[in-house]
């Protein structure tokens, strides 16, 4: 196996992180770049494992990435760039700015759709949206139209469930408020000045030189992964980076560019659920983490900053559904010298594509929800149990001595789940609740 390696700058721990990093990509788990970052200077940059696995070419640490669910952070400091200029308010009704909402979205917010408290269903949890409408371009507004029937989840503000679509709607606001379309705001309001030259807005014609293809592991084999319009993305998913510019990116947001400070300070706040505006609020080895995940066709990404120690982790595969939380977790407990197990926080947009109900008998159904970054189990035996993440797939009870696995392929909601008790294991598929 081929390894493209930099000169970091702490060869202890450079040397100690690869061989953290190397059984995931032996086992064929992972393939990516890794930047590990202490108050901005890299300890670890490299790419492991193979980038073009038809020319056998390897990584090195200047390939360019699909960041999925990442790109909501570019979009949300869109918004708060308008609320600085006075174009909106985050307590404004979406209908104010988008004027074709439908009368029952009454009462959501901009506030709302940042903070995925909306109660909007997501278009991309659509029954066979993946596997009908996934290769169709389609543009925004047709895309909001594919939700904006169905009745809220829950009123505003009453309770968390991630949306794709609300960050859709978000950037429709973006554009109407600005007269740029979206990518060209981002461009010339974030890129541009930030100078994040690896960055950009795939708008899926064209060619993104040193973009690295995207892989799945489908029958216990590495294939391409299936095709994505991207226009179906758009201001939820559509931006490709490099680990570079992400951290200049996070480093940027923590020096109050592009935003002022007050607008950070909200970005980062907990709004309730430990998530604030595209940004998981959390608590790692007992230190406050921002982290946030991206899963997108063919790609697994994982941005997560320790504010109080400087310390920036940023795990990028080209493997879609590879446990880069995982490796982003045990290379920060590396660094800080955590050698027990201790519980793993995931960040909330994964945890999203496990939330819903699963069939493991006739009569017997299994409901999984969850609070933030919090997962909880209603069972038969025990009610609402809270189970806590051993990696990105797999969870144990808090309480009962239950081990849950959700077979899931980082784009789609999770397909099934196998639960393990006693020596024995259920097998339960999701149903419509």
């Amino acid at each position: 196996m081929t390894r493209n390696v930099s000169s970091p700058i702490s060869p202890d721990f450079a040397e100690a992180a690869s061989e953290l990093i190397a059984p995931f990509v032996d086992a064929d788990l992972f393939a990516g770049n890794v930047l590990v970052a202490k108050d901005g200077v890299p300890l670890l940059r490299r790419g492991f494992g193979l980038a073009h696995r038809e020319r056998n070419a390897a990584h090195d640490a200047t390939g360019k990435f699909r960041l999925g669910s990442l790109t909501k952070q570019f979009t949300a400091t869109a918004i708060l760039q308008l609320m600085e200029r006075g174009l909106l308010s985050l307590d404004d009704e979406i209908a104010r700015h988008y004027p074709d909402a439908p009368a029952h979205w009454r009462g959501v917010t901009l506030f709302h759709l940042l903070t995925h408290t909306s109660g909007i269903p997501s278009y991309t949890s659509i029954p066979g949206f993946f596997r009908e409408l996934a290769q169709r371009d389609l543009r925004p507004r047709e895309i909001i139209a594919l939700s904006e029937n169905e009745p809220l989840e829950f009123p505003p503000g009453a309770q968390f469930r991630y949306c794709n679509g609300g960050y859709i709607l978000l950037g429709q606001v973006v554009e109407r408020l600005s007269g740029q379309a979206y990518p060209e705001y981002v461009r010339d309001h974030i890129l541009l000045p930030l100078g994040l030259a690896g960055t950009g807005y795939e708008h899926g014609a064209g060619i993104v030189p040193a973009r690295v293809p995207g892989y799945r592991l489908q029958n216990g084999r590495i294939e391409p992964a299936a095709y994505l319009a991207m226009s179906l993305a758009y201001a939820a998913g559509a931006i490709y980076s490099t680990a570079d510019d992400l951290l200049a990116w996070q480093r940027a947001l923590a020096a109050a560019k592009p935003i002022g400070r007050a607008s950070v300070d909200r970005m980062f706040a907990d709004h309730g659920h430990g998530y604030g505006f595209a940004w998981g609020i959390q608590r790692q080895f007992g230190r406050r983490q921002f982290v946030h995940a991206g899963g997108i066709n063919g790609f697994s990404v994982v941005l997560s900053h320790y504010p109080d120690d400087d310390l920036s982790v940023i795990v990028l595969a080209n493997i879609q559904a590879a446990p880069v939380q995982k490796i982003a977790r045990d290379l920060a407990a590396l660094y800080f010298g955590v050698e027990e197990e201790r519980e793993m926080v995931l960040d909330a947009a994964l945890l999203a594509d496990y939330v819903g109900a699963y069939r493991l008998g006739p009569t017997r159904i299994l409901r999984v929800a969850q609070e933030g970054a919090r997962l909880f189990v209603e069972t038969e035996d025990y009610g609402r149990q809270e189970f806590l993440a051993k990696d990105d797939h797999t969870f144990v009870g808090k309480m009962i001595d239950w081990e849950i696995f959700f077979e899931a392929d980082g784009v789609e909601q999770a397909s099934r789940l196998i639960v393990r008790r006693g020596g024995k294991e259920l097998s339960g598929m999701r149903i419509a609740d």
